[in-house]
């Protein structure tokens, strides 16, 4: 799950203006900025944090809470990003909507269960369930 997160946050990062530009942004814009433009910070700050959401899962770095965070990140750009219900190109919403399921019970059992033995949590924090070789 962490590599989907890494290569999404790379893409936008690096294309900001797909980003700034996408439906979905300008869906959430409207409920919750009265439709303004969305502002740089906006859309560099989502791509960065799910650049660094990914790769913190990915290595196993503050792993708990970078996938609770994920999750609260996700539920609300599922929803605006992928409204099948509302007859926005259901053909392409409705799997990406359940694609975003999938990847938010993914994240809510890393949350649950964190990282594991191989990861910087367990040689970082020192924990004591895990013995790293």
């Amino acid at each position: 799950m962490a590599p989907i997160m890494v290569v999404y946050g790379w893409q936008k990062l690096f294309d900001i203006n797909n980003f700034l530009h996408n439906p979905a942004t300008k869906r959430m814009m409207e409920v919750f900025a009265s439709g303004a433009v969305p502002p740089l910070w906006f859309a560099y700050g989502n791509a960065l944090f799910q650049l660094a959401a990914g790769l913190f899962v990915l290595v196993g770095l503050q792993t708990r809470l970078s996938a609770s965070m994920t999750v609260l990140w996700l539920i609300p750009v599922t929803y605006f990003g992928h409204p099948f219900w509302a007859g926005i190109d259901p053909a392409f919403n409705e799997p990406q909507f359940y694609k975003n399921l999938s990847i938010i019970a993914a994240y809510l059992l890393i949350a649950g269960l964190g990282a594991g033995k191989y990861s910087l949590d367990a040689l970082s924090f020192g924990n004591k369930n895990y013995k790293f070789l």
